[in-house]
This record gives C-alpha cells, sequence and structure tokens, in this order.
C-alpha cells in the first residue's frame, strides 16, 4: 500500500482476489482540512 494511502487507511482487507482499503473518515476530513488552508 502506498505510504500516503496506508496514513488514510483504518485497515486493509482481501475480497475474492482483490484488496478493499477501510479509510478513516476522521483522518481524510482532517487532511482535506489541511489541505484548504494550504491554498
Amino acid at each position: 500500500l502506498d505510504p500516503r494511502m496506508a496514513k488514510l487507511a483504518g485497515g486493509v482487507h482481501r475480497l475474492d482476489g482483490q484488496l478493499m482499503v477501510v479509510l478513516d473518515v476522521d483522518r481524510v476530513l482532517e487532511l482535506e482540512t489541511k489541505v484548504q488552508m494550504a491554498a
């Protein structure tokens, strides 16, 4: 998993030969806030 994506992941699960990445919504929103403040 890409290190940038790993910071946002709450977990990774294998399903039928594919990976499902479960996002940590709080981390995603925190990142979005930081991006908006930097712009």
